[in-house]
């Protein structure tokens, strides 16, 4: 039997790990877009120091899903999955304004940088790739840790794939565009 502590304790991890993952987007967003100005005027020390900001960000994104994914099973069945029902069958983070705009308008905007970069920037570009790739596995560990090979909660019952295979897939797709090939 669940007590309400530990049921208050997934929820407060739950709710804050999510406040900060759309922290986190929002960061990313500026420094991104700062490092599209760098890049724009050539200015590589800049753009370095936007690319490194950006990879520091992203491994606080990695620690904030295992954080907010750190509590039981029973406390995630009991709770959270059914509070994520509630605020809306197919609950997703993907549904996000700010994530979708970070994705596929400012990712996609910076792909030239990712898939060809200027020596300036290469070993950068390099650590950033692999922070983004870890900040998916980060993910997929909490997918899995909760849902197992059930179906992502974004593709409902019908889905063909599971959670953490649905973490791969975007993963494989996002990493394509920061010139990382499948």
């Amino acid at each position: 039997m669940l007590n309400l502590h530990e049921l208050d304790n997934a929820r407060v991890r739950w709710q804050l790990g999510h406040h900060l993952f759309f922290g986190y987007v929002q960061a990313l967003i500026l420094a991104c877009t700062r490092l599209q100005a760098a890049l724009d005027a050539s200015d590589w020390p800049q753009a370095r120091r936007e690319m490194e900001r950006a990879t520091q960000l992203l491994w606080g994104v990695s620690v904030t899903f295992k954080l907010t994914g750190g509590f039981s099973q029973a406390a995630y069945d009991g709770y959270v999955r059914p509070n994520m029902f509630e605020a809306s069958d197919g609950f997703s983070g993907l549904w996000s304004h700010d994530h979708d705009y970070l994705v596929k308008k400012v990712l996609r905007g910076l792909k030239p940088i990712f898939q060809n970069p200027p020596p300036e920037l290469a070993d950068a570009v390099q650590t950033f790739q692999q922070a983004f790739a870890i900040m998916y596995d980060s993910h997929k560990y909490v997918c899995q840790k909760f849902e197992g090979d059930a179906p992502s909660l974004l593709m409902g019952d019908e889905a063909q794939k599971s959670a953490g295979e649905m973490i791969d897939t975007f993963k494989r797709n996002r990493l394509l565009v920061l010139g990382v090939p499948a």
